[in-house]
């Protein structure tokens, strides 16, 4: 028999519906797959990674040992805002150098539970490399392994000798024992949240060294460090920087501070500081990082000599510091 119009119409409607349900079950089992493909294939982001130059390029760190339940990981970002002029200051050296920066500031004294350190700038922390150097001492002055006048003691802090720092870690027991009284000194300072590293995959490189340090972290244990009495000779020594480690905070009038510098598993410098400036009648706590365009050394270095120009300008804008 002839198909009439009606049964032709109702064909192509059900025709349509079977097309139309072909088409949402391919799409569901497409997305399925993505997941899956997604999920199950390449490689995480390594722990500490921070950005550095444009494109693809990436400086990565070991990672630190896992905080407890209900810390904050040493590296994270400060929750504090930064003030307008260190956001400028950091942006106009990043143009000027082609460097990646961070920034971290506050009033020496400064309790962390009335003012946080916030940090400016891409980079937000590392490994401590060197810097970690400030803390080995106050544990050994505080151990009575070493005294401020210790010749092993002058080399760690004002040439950065890595065979003193050694010898004064190795004062303070095996890796895991020196960690738990590096960890007790950065306590002792308002730096609760950072774990001194007690393994390291690299290992041409110091443990300790390979601690994940993050600037606002950094900056809370040294405003803390600036007024406390037991630090006078770690303070008075970190005046006496030798002259070719003078850049960066170095470059300011009366500043103290210690550096600390190595490359990342891609080779590309992280270079570091951490200090005390005047500025005016008030002390305020930096600490610093720059990772170079080229990745080398001398640019990171030449990044924190601008970054450091600014900070005075900084600090006016900021609330006064001064030990009480």
């Amino acid at each position: 028999m002839p198909t009439t119009a009606a049964g032709a119409g109702a064909r192509r409607r059900a025709l349509l519906i079977a097309v139309a349900v072909v088409v949402v079950v391919a799409l569901v089992m497409a997305i399925r797959l993505a997941r899956s493909s997604s999920s199950g294939s390449g490689a995480p982001t390594p722990s500490g990674t921070v950005a550095a130059g444009s494109g693809t390029a990436r400086w990565s760190t070991p990672a630190s040992s896992p905080p407890t339940a209900g810390q904050t990981p040493s590296g994270s970002i400060s929750p504090v805002p930064a003030p307008a002029a260190a956001t400028s200051a950091v942006a106009s050296a990043e143009r000027s150098s082609g460097a990646r920066l961070g920034l971290s500031m506050s009033p020496v004294g400064a309790s962390s539970s009335t003012s946080q350190p916030w940090t400016a700038g891409i980079m937000t922390g590392g490994p401590a490399w060197s810097t970690i150097k400030i803390p080995i001492v106050l544990a050994n002055l505080r151990a009575g392994t070493a005294t401020g006048t210790d010749s092993t003691v002058r080399a760690a802090l004002t040439r950065s000798d890595n065979e003193a720092a050694e010898n004064l870690t190795r004062r303070l027991g095996a890796d895991a024992q020196a960690a738990r009284a590096v960890g007790a000194e950065l306590a002792r300072h308002h730096d609760t949240r950072t774990r001194p590293a007690t393994t390291t995959d690299r290992p041409d490189f110091s443990v300790l060294g390979q601690t994940m340090w993050s600037l606002p972290d950094q900056t809370a244990f040294m405003a803390s460090m600036a007024c406390t009495a037991d630090a006078a000779p770690v303070r008075t020594l970190m005046g006496q920087v030798a002259s070719d480690q003078r850049w960066g905070l170095g470059t300011l009038a009366g500043s103290r501070f210690k550096g600390g510098w190595g490359p990342g598993i891609d080779g590309r410098y992280l270079v570091r500081q951490t200090g005390i400036i005047t500025v005016g009648k008030n002390q305020y706590a930096v600490s610093m990082e720059a990772v170079a365009s080229d990745g080398s050394f001398a640019g990171g270095t030449a990044a924190l000599d601008r970054l450091s120009a600014r900070l005075p300008g900084v600090a006016k804008g900021m609330a006064g510091g001064h030990c009480s």
